[in-house]
């Protein structure tokens, strides 16, 4: 019994892994959606599948103490179903796209439909921390200190990710938004890699450097000989013959 919840545990310990790198910024929000507890569950039955029918066929891939054939059984149970379930049987050419046919094709599927309902559900707190967090923020001023200072105080995000995020930044320069609009997808980026605790905690510590110049105040004319006319300083008073 140990070895089933030993087998199940690693194999949705990998379907976990895989979703929370997808969502880095906010993983937890994970949890209120079904069909990632549907993709998990469908790793850890894998994992349970694969250890009952070594068990059945008794499989000890030569291994003669029990006590290490059992320890081996779930190993292989948990990693092989692991790429038995990524694994195609062969590939379809769709169009210009090559489609595979075999059990990755569920996990595929299910891996979609937890995209588009975590997508669904953070799209609307996304917006408001975003807007938020990038009020007043000048893109041409933050372009390039902010990125920085965010992939500065992660200090660990790969090399891979850096570049995705300045071609990004680099073509978000290049289109014809205005301003705040490029501010806002800016921000969008930066909780993608950072979250949005970082990058709320770096636009406050750049806030003076990175803020947009505020419209010049509308000036108040220069009184003539030194003096506000009567009409500007007080209302007119009425004539004491009327």
């Amino acid at each position: 019994m140990i070895g089933y919840v030993v087998a199940v545990s690693l194999s949705c310990l990998v379907g976990v892994a895989e979703l929370v790198s997808r969502y880095r910024d906010r993983p937890t929000t994970l949890v209120r959606v079904p069909s990632t507890w549907a993709y998990v569950l469908i790793n850890g039955g894998a994992g349970a599948g694969s250890l009952l029918l070594l068990h059945t066929f008794d499989w000890r891939f030569g291994v003669r103490s029990a006590d290490f054939a059992d320890a081996t059984q779930v190993l292989v149970a948990s990693l092989g179903s692991m790429m038995v379930f990524r694994s195609a049987v062969f590939t379809v050419r769709v169009g210009d796209e090559d489609v595979a046919v075999g059990p990755s094709t569920l996990l595929t599927s299910l891996l979609a439909a937890a995209d588009r309902g975590v997508d669904r559900m953070q799209a609307k707190t996304r917006a408001q921390e975003a807007g938020e967090i990038m009020r007043g923020v000048s893109f041409a001023k933050s372009r390039l200190a902010l990125p920085a200072y965010c992939l500065a105080l992660l200090q660990n995000v790969p090399a891979e990710d850096q570049a995705d995020l300045r071609t990004a930044v680099d073509a978000l320069a290049g289109s014809e938004m205005t301003d705040g609009q490029m501010a806002l997808n800016l921000g969008l980026l930066l909780m993608n890699v950072a979250g949005p605790d970082v990058l709320r905690s770096a636009v406050e510590t750049l806030r003076d450097e990175i803020m947009a110049d505020e419209p010049a105040a509308r000036r108040v004319p220069e009184p003539r000989n030194g003096q506000a006319h009567e009409a500007d300083a007080e209302p007119a008073r009425s004539s004491p013959d009327q």
